[in-house]
């Protein structure tokens, strides 16, 4: 009844509109505010409304294909995996090419706090969103108030004049809609996730430059006119080209205005960047990037060693797993899957070692070590889910419109009838790419696999196939037995029934 009463009337109860802010951490000096997310805790019947609101808006947009192409996050069957695979498809296409691409990494002002709501309100319209519920939503922005809590304690209210609320259920989608438009002022390649944006161009000649520049240009244009402004200290630039490359120099440089005084600012050149929680080199390496993230789950490791003077093997497995450790090894990782054989040791040996905490396993082998505690090798882990992300994309759980690109066999085929065409390609970085280094894996499954009719099925029976694969428990077999001319090393041949498939990564 509360619910129907404020949406027909088109009014939200004072209580609704408060909030305590926490101040959540990101990075760097701890004693400065500006390095803390300002995240609002609000109404709890609130947020179920929201919920209910953002499901309809989301519904109207989704089905009238108003979002960009360029737009991956908050909207379903987009992700960040899916935009850095797409990205680094367009990335590795180009170095196999032998050219090169400069890319720009935008940074916004405090873009969630800044965004205008008579403007804001403007573009919901524009987007078909109208009537009573434009009318909620404005009054669900206006008229809000909070205070700091710390420890306990609190400062006084102040109003909110503008900005959407970070931590509301309806804000993030706000955002999105806000910003919906902004690729469409531009000709390069941009792609964005909320407001982490990036763009970036072919460059060739001293012209593609000229033309990367005019887009930055634009996009100041349009921060400007929408208010929503640029942090040019922040953006960065960098080079994505192969090592020992000489390149026309390049600088890009964005302008800046305070107190009236105009001045114009050139980029930092940078020779890696974090984009969307993977840090990603100007070689596509992903070394320091697995560095990092082994460095990360050895840490959590030494703080379960002590933290738990003992450790059963049930334990081990919730907090390895689950909890603590692979997911710092496992994230995006279809996008950074090591090539080298160093990078793929330096990612084993943080669970080789791991596996030596429990009690009894110590003097056992790594293999033995991994068959009794039932944890299969990381090296595993990333083929499986290689097939789990491309199963996916093939079976449209990902939006099709924004994914990676794959092109299907024409006709009938032996096996299974969803199998992929394999792209030639000249060097390894881009022979390692997700779209490439899957097809030969995906082609050697059975059609009873491929065709599942829901994502658990597909795991359980993928599981169940690859059951007896070697690299499942004896990872350092493989590797150690792998020449340049063999297959790669993640292969397995299947039982004698099915003695003629080979499954390779």
């Amino acid at each position: 009844m509360i619910y129907n009463q404020t949406l027909s009337e088109g009014t939200v109860p004072e209580d609704w509109k408060t909030a305590n802010v926490s101040a959540i951490y990101k990075k760097g000096n701890k004693a400065v505010a500006g390095n803390y997310r300002p995240v609002s805790l609000t109404c709890i019947i609130c947020k179920v409304l929201e919920s209910i609101v953002r499901e309809r808006i989301m519904c109207h947009m989704t089905r009238n294909r108003l979002f960009s192409e360029a737009q991956y996050g908050f909207i379903p069957g987009r992700s960040t995996v899916m935009q850095l695979l797409r990205v680094l498809d367009d990335w590795t296409q180009t170095l196999d090419e032998g050219g090169r691409v400069d890319v720009v990494y935008m940074d916004f002002q405090k873009a969630f706090d800044t965004v205008a709501h008579t403007r804001l309100l403007h573009k919901l319209t524009r987007y078909g969103i109208t009537g009573t519920l434009l009318r909620w939503i404005e009054i669900f922005l206006t008229g809000r108030r909070q205070r700091v809590a710390v420890n306990g304690s609190y400062s006084d209210w102040i109003a909110v004049l503008s900005g959407i609320p970070q931590g509301s259920v309806l804000g993030p989608l706000l955002f999105v809609i806000f910003i919906n438009d902004l690729p469409d002022c531009v000709r390069s390649s941009i792609y964005l996730f909320a407001d982490d944006t990036k763009i970036y161009r072919r460059v060739s000649s001293k012209e593609d430059q000229d033309e990367l520049q005019a887009d930055l240009d634009s996009l100041q244009e349009w921060s400007n006119r929408w208010l929503l402004k640029f942090h040019p200290e922040k953006c960065k630039t960098m080079s994505i080209k192969t090592p020992h490359k000489s390149i026309l120099e390049s600088s890009y440089h964005m302008t800046k205005t305070v107190n009236n005084i105009t001045s114009e600012i050139e980029l930092e050149k940078v020779s890696q960047e974090k984009d969307l929680g993977v840090l990603t080199d100007q070689h596509l390496n992903f070394e320091e990037h697995l560095n990092q993230k082994a460095n990360k789950a050895n840490q959590m490791m030494g703080l379960i060693r002590r933290s738990f003077h003992y450790l059963d093997t049930q334990t081990f497995r919730w907090l390895f797993k689950a909890l603590l450790v692979r997911p710092h090894l496992e994230y995006a990782q279809a996008v950074w899957s090591p090539l080298r054989k160093k990078d793929v040791n330096t990612l084993e040996n943080v669970q080789r070692r791991a596996t030596k905490l429990i009690p009894g396993l110590r003097d056992l082998s790594y293999p033995e070590r991994l068959r009794n505690i039932d944890i299969p090798t990381l090296a595993y882990r990333r083929l499986r889910g290689d097939m789990v992300e491309l199963y996916k994309i093939i079976s449209g759980r990902n939006d099709p419109a924004v994914g990676v690109q794959l092109t299907k066999h024409e006709g009938p085929t032996r096996g299974n009838n969803q199998k992929l065409y394999k792209e030639r390609c000249r060097t390894k970085r881009r022979q390692n790419q997700f779209k490439i280094r899957v097809v030969d894996a995906w082609n050697s499954l059975p059609d009873q696999i491929v065709q599942a009719p829901s994502m658990h099925s597909f795991e359980r029976r993928l599981d169940k196939f690859w059951a007896d694969q070697d690299i499942r428990f004896n990872f350092e077999a493989n590797l150690n037995t792998t020449s340049r001319h063999e297959l790669p090393p993640y292969i397995v041949t299947a039982n004698e029934s099915d003695s003629d498939l080979n499954i390779e990564a």
